[in-house]
């Protein structure tokens, strides 16, 4: 074949090619919701638009802690608020304060920053209570592991005391940051997330969207299995783990509803410390253990012909703060209203709940196609603000948005549609319900952030442009962390 004949059978080629990429949409030719067909417009190729970086300098200059154990001395003082003999003053040194800055602050309805002064005095206080105070930090996948309130739980029980890693479940999807778990091969997961079971006719899944059981659930006109079986759970502190997580004096749980008598034993070290043989129950039933020093190992075992629904164990100090993370995998806080009331509200109650944190708004955006659509998930999120605060009377909730999310637009990967709607929405409703907002989007750096984050050495983000790494899950606690610390600051100085 001539040059000339190659050449003209090239741009033939191309300008086909060309004349298809400036035809299909923008975002391609869709099928279904997981394969799309995109070529680059004539206009893409020939003037091509460069990437534009968002600089985060200033984000990476930010120190985090280590995730070693904190020093002897400091472990030590926080041990001592747990002793009720001995009671620390609470001292708070402003002048290790980071500086805030306007994009990572706290937003609070009509500007009044003393919506949270109640909940700062309890913290204040929490140190010399009996019994700890508890912040819950429910949000999605972002959630996952403990990420991000494994950070936050250690800065606010460094200032403000406590220890332990809080209300786990007893089964979970992905292994806990703070707390190793080795369970016996016969626990059931049932979570209000996905399809509900069909065996199960109740919405009762308590405080964590989830209970555990090592016998399936069986219709109540059907006869019980007359085999017992054994059901276990063995709890040891995580030496990765932050220090104040490795340390816990007290040990509750959440259970009930079986049909026949279970025995519950807990040991310690391999040696029964308590034994209890429990009637059948239709109710909820708590258990609290006073366990001296940390335990090298913890085992809880309950043997019976029928499980329990376990709800949760807590592991935590006798004063001081608890903070719990509750991650839903695809959650956007839908979840909640298809839960039984009641249980959640007995179960918030004897948790003495005083700070919800509620960290979504991501899960939404892929199914979004309006403006509308984002503004109808916030009020729908503002309702739900709502029913909490019907369910736990005074408690102080803040709202934390989606962060920036990425989706490919060419070869470059931009923040996703509709997502400053979204965060918006979740805004202003959450601050019409008297709830504080704090905006994790500008707090990353905006529109187009997360690409920064995943090109950080090293990287403060997954290639999928949406989770953080733990690096970057580190980064985001510390934030926000500096944002309440400062209005925490700005209460107590006010008292001076």
């Amino acid at each position: 074949m001539r040059p000339a004949q190659v050449l003209a059978f090239l741009l033939v080629v191309l300008g086909g090619l060309g004349a298809i990429g400036a035809l299909l949409p923008a975002d391609g030719l869709h099928f279904g919701d997981a394969y799309a067909l995109r070529l680059p417009s004539p206009r893409s190729v020939l003037f091509p638009v460069e990437e534009v970086k968002v600089d985060i300098s200033d984000i990476l200059a930010v120190t985090t802690d280590s995730a070693a154990t904190t020093d002897a001395q400091a472990l030590a003082d926080s041990l001592a608020l747990d002793s009720m003999a001995q009671v620390t003053p609470f001292v708070f040194d402003t002048t290790k304060l980071r500086p805030l800055e306007e994009r990572i602050a706290l937003h609070y309805p009509n500007g009044d920053k003393r919506i949270l002064w109640p909940l700062f005095q309890q913290l204040e206080a929490a140190g010399a209570g009996g019994h700890p105070i508890r912040i819950m930090h429910y949000g999605d996948s972002q959630l996952e592991g403990d990420r991000i309130t494994a950070y936050l739980r250690n800065k606010l029980q460094s200032q403000f005391g406590g220890t332990g890693p809080g209300l786990f479940a007893v089964a979970d999807i992905v292994p806990s940051f703070s707390i190793d778990r080795v369970l016996s091969d016969n626990w059931i997961r049932y979570s209000v997330m996905g399809r509900k079971d069909r065996t199960q006719k109740h919405d009762r899944f308590g405080a964590l969207s989830t209970f555990s059981r090592f016998t399936p659930i069986l219709p109540d006109t059907a006869a019980l299995d007359t085999v017992v079986h054994t059901g276990s759970i063995t709890m040891r502190p995580l030496r990765r783990a932050y220090g104040k997580a490795q340390q816990y004096s007290v040990c509750k749980l959440y259970f009930g509803w079986h049909r026949a008598p279970v025995t519950v034993e807990l040991k310690k070290d391999g040696e029964t410390a308590e034994k209890e043989e429990v009637p059948a129950t239709d109710g909820l039933l708590i258990r609290e253990w006073r366990l001296g020093n940390t335990p090298g190992e913890l085992t809880i075992s309950f043997t019976g012909t029928d499980s329990p629904d376990i709800y949760g164990i807590s592991l935590e100090s006798r004063n001081g703060l608890a903070v719990d993370n509750i991650a839903a995998r695809g959650g956007a806080g839908y979840e909640f209203r298809r839960m039984d009331q009641g249980v959640l509200s007995k179960m918030y109650a004897d948790l003495d709940v005083k700070l919800l944190i509620l960290q979504y708004g991501g899960n939404v955006l892929p199914n979004l196609r309006s403006a509308e659509e984002a503004a109808q998930y916030g009020r729908f999120f503002g309702a739900q603000i709502g029913r909490f605060k019907k369910m736990i009377p005074g408690v102080s909730v803040v709202v934390i948005g989606p962060s920036d999310m990425s989706i490919k637009e060419g070869e470059n990967y931009v923040t996703r549609p509709f997502l400053e709607e979204v965060r918006d929405a979740m805004k202003s409703n959450a601050l019409a319900q008297g709830a504080v907002f704090w905006d994790m989007y500008e707090a990353m750096g905006g529109r187009n952030s997360m690409v920064s984050w995943v090109a950080a050495d090293p990287p403060l983000a997954a290639t999928d442009y949406t989770h953080f790494s733990p690096q970057g899950a580190k980064k985001v606690g510390e934030l926000f962390y500096t944002a309440l610390i400062n209005d925490f600051a700005a209460y107590y100085s006010s008292k001076q």
